[in-house]
C-alpha cells in the first residue's frame, strides 16, 4: 500500500491495507483530533496566565521534560507535573484549578477531523478494532473526555483503547508501540497505523514490522503559507499569541484542497476563506438594517469588482441569493451622476487636482471635446477657477441631471424600487461611490442607502452610513491604509471580464468601455474565482462539528490575516500568477498599469537602497521584491503598518570612502573622500555635493576598483532627494570616461589607478537649488583583491 497520503484520500486508504490487518491504529493530535490554531502552543495564549500564556507554558513543560527523567527514568511527563513545574508556589488547589482551564481550552479549541472520522467508520465496517496511541501529556481518561468533548459520543464511541504516552513514560518513537503489541497480543502485520508526524508515526512503527501511512495534512507551500499567516497576525495585532492564538479555521478545508495548481491554490486557500468570512459577515449586517428598516434589503454589489463577492455570497447563502443584485455603477458614472451644485464639483475636484489629469477631470465634468480641449490647456489652478463659473456650472449640472435619469432607469431596470433600503457592497476601500451616489439616492429616490465593504479605510469621516468587513472598529488606520496600498490586486481577481460602464442609455441600458485586459488574464481570474467558489461551496465540511472557538472573531482574524501575508508575503506561486497582469484605472478612460514591474523595482532598490521602500508607491512592491528575499518584504510590511519614521541616514551604514575630484569653471579643484554606502546586491551609492550647478564631479573609481560596474548617474535637489521620495528618478548625467574599457554594458575595466568617470553639472536648475549627483556602482574587482591575486600568481 501506499506509504503517504493526503487528507482527501485519507477515508479510502483501507481499500489499499495489506490481507490481514485488523487493527486500525491512530494518532491523535492533528490526525483525529485538530486545533483551531496554527500551532499546539497557541492554545497557551488562551490560558489566561500573567504576561501571556504561551511562554510560561512552555517554560514549564521545557522544566518538566528537564526534571522528570533524572528524577523518576521517564521520558514523556504528565500535564500536572508540568503543573507543578511551571507553578512550584501554588497549592494544589490552584495547579488544579490551572489544569482545568487548559482541559478546558482544548476542548474549546479542539474539532474531530471528518475524513479522519469517516476512515474509522469504515474500519468499523470491515470489522476492525480502532485504537489511538498519542504522544501526549493527557491521561487516558483525559484525553477520551477530549475526544468525547470535541469530536462527540459517537467518534469516541468508535475507540477500543487509547495508549498515552505519559502512562508508558516513553513516546512512540522511544518504545511506546512495544506496549501497545504487548498489550493487545497483536502480531505487528495485524496493525495499520496512521499519523502526521513522519518520525514517530511511520519512522517508529516500521521499525517494528507495522504497517504505516503518513498523514501530509499540507502541501509545503501551504504549511509555509499558514505559518507566515500566524506570524503576520502577530504584526497586526500584537495580542496575538500573547492573549489570543493565531486563530486559522480554514485549515482543514486547505488540507483537502486536491487541485495544486497555482490558480487553485490563490483561489481556494486565500480567496476562498477571505469571501466566506466577508459573506458570513453581510449577512450579519443585513440581518441588521432589515431589523433597522423594517424591509427587506437589497444587496447592490458594484460591478465590476464585486462580481466575486456577490458570487460568493449568493453560494454561501442561498436563501439570501434572490436579493443579491449585480449592478454596473463605477466611480466615474457615481460621480457623473453627483454634480448637483458647485460644491459637489468642487469636491469631486478639489481633492485629487494635485495628482489628477485634467483632461480625465474634463471627462469625468461630462465637457464636451472642445471645451474640454480648451479647458485642458490651463493651469490647474486656473482649472479649478474655471469649473466653478456659474455658467459652466449650470451646464455641468444640467448634463448630471440627465446623467442621473439615465443611471436611475438602470437600477429600476434591475430591481431598485422608489423607498427601498439598499446596501452598497464592494470591496473598499474609500467608499467612493457612496460617498458620490448616496446622498441623490436618497434625495432624489427616498433610498436608505448604507455601504459595506471588505475593507474600509476613509482619509476623511465621510458620515455616511458605512463599516467594513476590516475597518477601523478593530484596526488603527496605520494597518488600514497599508493594507489598501496593494489592494488593486484583490481587485484584479475579483473582477468580471467587461468593460466599465461609462454612460447608460435612456432605458438605462449600460454602455462600457472596451475590454482592455488580455485573454490569457481573463482566464487566469476565471480559474482563481472557480477555486475560490468551491472554498465557499465547502466551507464547513472537514469538521465532525466546529470547534467551539470557531466563531465571527477568530474568523475575521483570520482574514485579515490571510489579506496581510497576500499583500505583503506572497509566495513565488503567486507571484508568477500576476507576472502578466494589468490594472484598469477605471476613471473613464482606457489607460492600463502594468501589476508588476519587477526590473524597475529591483533598479530602484539597487540604485537607493533600502531606503526605496519607504516611499516606493508602486502597485504591488511586496511582489516585485519578493525575489530579493523575506527581510526585504518584512522591511515594507513594518514600515507601512507602523508607520516607522526612518530616514535616508538610518540606512547609511558600512560606507567606503569613494575618492572624488570636485572642480569649478575658475578651474580650481578639491579632492573629497565621499562616503558610498551600500544599496543591495554589492552595489553602493555616492551622494555628490555638486551645489548649485558650480562643480564638475571626477570620480576616481581606478583608485578603489580594478573592475566596475556603473548603474546610475543622476542629479537631484538636495532638499527634494533627502525628504523621503526614495522612488524619485532625477535628470540622467552625462557621463565621459577616462581610462575605462567598456567590456559590456555598463561594466568597465579600469586601466589604472588614474580611471575616472567626468560628471558636468546640469545645464539648468531651479534657481538656487542646491544639487547633488547620485553616483550608483558595484565594484567588481576591488584593488585591494586585484593587488592580492597578483602576489598570489607571482
Amino acid at each position: 500500500m501506499k506509504s503517504a497520503t493526503r487528507a482527501w484520500d485519507l477515508a479510502n486508504i483501507l481499500d489499499s491495507a495489506p490481507a490481514g490487518v485488523k487493527i486500525l491504529s491512530l494518532d491523535c493530535f492533528d490526525t483525529l483530533l485538530w486545533r483551531n490554531m496554527n500551532l499546539p502552543a497557541d492554545l497557551f495564549a488562551d490560558l489566561g496566565l500573567p504576561g501571556g500564556g504561551m511562554e510560561a507554558r512552555i517554560w514549564g513543560e521545557t522544566r518538566a521534560r528537564r526534571t522528570v527523567p533524572y528524577r523518576d527514568g521517564r521520558s514523556e511527563v504528565t500535564i500536572d507535573e508540568i503543573y507543578a513545574n511551571m507553578l512550584p508556589a501554588a497549592t494544589p488547589q490552584e495547579r488544579g484549578a490551572a489544569v482545568e482551564r487548559e482541559l478546558a481550552a482544548e476542548a474549546a479549541h479542539c474539532y474531530g477531523f471528518a475524513p479522519t472520522r469517516d476512515l474509522m467508520a469504515e474500519a468499523k465496517r470491515r470489522g476492525l478494532k480502532v485504537i489511538i496511541v498519542s504522544d501526549t501529556y493527557l491521561s487516558e481518561p483525559r484525553l477520551r473526555a477530549l475526544i468525547t468533548a470535541a469530536a462527540g459520543e459517537e467518534v469516541a464511541g468508535m475507540i477500543d483503547r487509547i495508549f498515552c504516552s505519559c502512562e508508558y513514560g516513553v513516546g512512540k518513537g522511544g518504545g511506546l508501540f512495544t506496549h501497545v503489541l504487548a498489550e493487545l497480543g497483536a502480531s505487528p502485520g495485524t496493525i495499520l497505523h496512521v499519523g502526521d508526524n513522519q518520525m514517530a508515526d511511520q519512522t517508529a512503527p516500521d521499525k517494528l514490522g507495522i504497517h504505516s501511512v503518513h498523514l501530509r495534512q499540507f502541501d509545503a507551500e501551504s504549511d509555509q503559507r499558514l505559518r507566515q499567516e500566524a506570524s503576520i497576525a502577530s504584526l497586526i495585532d500584537p495580542t496575538t499569541r500573547v492573549t489570543v492564538p493565531a486563530w486559522q479555521p480554514h485549515r482543514p478545508q486547505v488540507a483537502l484542497r486536491r487541485d495544486d495548481s497555482g490558480a487553485a491554490v490563490l483561489g481556494h486557500d486565500v480567496l476562498g476563506p477571505l469571501m466566506t468570512g466577508f459573506a458570513d459577515w453581510l449577512r450579519e449586517e443585513v440581518a441588521a438594517q432589515d431589523a433597522a428598516t423594517g424591509k427587506p434589503t437589497k444587496l447592490l454589489f458594484l460591478l465590476r469588482d464585486g462580481f466575486l463577492p456577490a458570487h460568493a455570497f449568493a453560494a454561501r447563502h442561498p436563501d439570501l441569493a434572490a436579493r443579491t443584485l449585480q449592478v454596473e455603477i463605477s466611480r466615474f458614472t457615481a460621480a457623473a451622476a453627483s454634480f448637483t451644485d458647485a460644491a459637489a464639483i468642487e469636491r469631486c475636484v478639489l481633492p485629487e487636482i494635485h495628482v489628477g489629469s485634467l483632461p480625465v477631470f474634463a471627462r469625468q465634468l461630462l465637457l464636451d471635446r472642445d471645451e474640454a480641449t480648451k479647458l485642458g490647456r490651463l493651469t490647474k489652478p486656473q482649472f479649478a477657477k474655471a469649473i466653478t463659473d456659474p455658467a459652466r456650472v449650470r451646464h455641468i449640472v444640467r448634463r448630471s441631471g440627465e446623467f442621473r435619469e439615465r443611471l436611475f432607469a438602470y437600477l429600476a431596470a434591475h430591481g431598485v424600487e422608489r423607498g427601498d433600503s439598499v446596501m452598497l457592497v464592494d470591496l473598499g476601500y474609500n467608499g467612493s461611490v457612496q460617498n458620490f451616489l448616496g446622498p441623490v439616492l436618497e434625495s432624489e429616490l427616498g433610498l436608505t442607502v448604507t455601504g459595506r465593504y471588505l475593507l474600509l479605510r476613509e482619509t476623511i469621516r465621510s458620515g455616511h452610513d458605512k463599516s467594513g468587513f476590516i475597518d477601523h472598529r478593530n484596526h488603527d488606520l496605520k494597518l488600514l491604509h497599508a493594507l489598501s496600498e496593494s489592494i488593486a490586486l484583490i481587485e484584479q481577481v475579483c473582477t468580471v471580464a467587461q468593460g466599465s460602464v461609462v454612460d447608460y442609455r435612456k432605458d438605462g441600458t449600460p454602455v462600457r468601455k472596451a475590454v482592455g485586459v488580455k485573454g490569457a488574464q481573463s482566464a487566469m481570474r476565471d480559474a482563481i474565482q472557480s477555486a475560490c467558489l468551491d472554498y465557499v461551496a465547502h466551507a464547513d465540511t472537514g469538521v465532525v462539528k466546529p470547534a467551539a472557538s470557531d466563531n465571527a472573531e477568530a474568523r475575521r482574524r483570520m482574514c485579515v490575516a490571510i489579506l496581510a501575508r497576500l499583500l505583503f508575503l506572497p509566495m513565488a506561486s503567486e507571484v508568477a500568477l500576476f507576472a502578466d497582469f494589468a490594472h484598469d484605472v477605471n476613471l473613464g478612460t482606457d489607460d492600463m498599469l502594468q501589476m508588476l514591474d519587477r526590473d524597475a523595482a529591483a533598479k530602484g532598490l539597487r540604485r537607493r537602497g533600502l531606503f526605496y521602500i519607504k516611499n516606493a508607491a508602486r502597485m504591488y512592491l511586496p511582489g516585485e521584491l519578493r525575489d530579493h528575499g523575506l527581510p526585504i518584504n518584512l522591511s515594507i510590511f513594518a514600515s507601512r503598518r507602523f508607520g516607522l519614521d526612518f530616514r535616508k541616514q538610518d540606512f547609511d551604514v558600512g560606507a567606503i570612502p569613494l575618492p572624488v575630484m570636485l572642480m569649478d569653471a575658475s578651474g580650481e579643484h578639491v579632492v573629497v573622500d565621499v562616503d558610498a554606502v551600500p544599496t543591495v546586491d554589492g552595489y553602493y551609492q555616492a551622494l555628490i555635493p555638486v551645489g548649485e550647478c558650480r562643480y564638475t564631479a571626477g570620480i576616481q573609481l581606478g583608485r578603489i576598483a580594478e573592475w566596475v560596474q556603473v548603474e546610475e548617474a543622476s542629479f537631484h535637489e538636495v532638499e527634494q532627494f533627502l525628504d523621503a521620495k526614495g522612488e524619485e528618478e532625477g535628470r540622467p548625467a552625462t557621463m565621459i570616461l577616462e581610462a575605462m574599457a567598456e567590456a559590456a554594458p555598463g561594466l568597465h575595466r579600469c586601466e589604472g589607478e588614474a580611471s575616472f568617470v567626468l560628471v558636468p553639472p546640469p545645464a539648468v536648475t531651479a534657481k538656487g537649488a542646491a544639487m547633488l549627483l547620485s553616483f550608483v556602482f558595484r565594484p567588481v574587482v576591488t584593488r585591494a583583491k586585484a593587488a592580492a591575486g597578483a602576489r598570489v600568481a607571482a
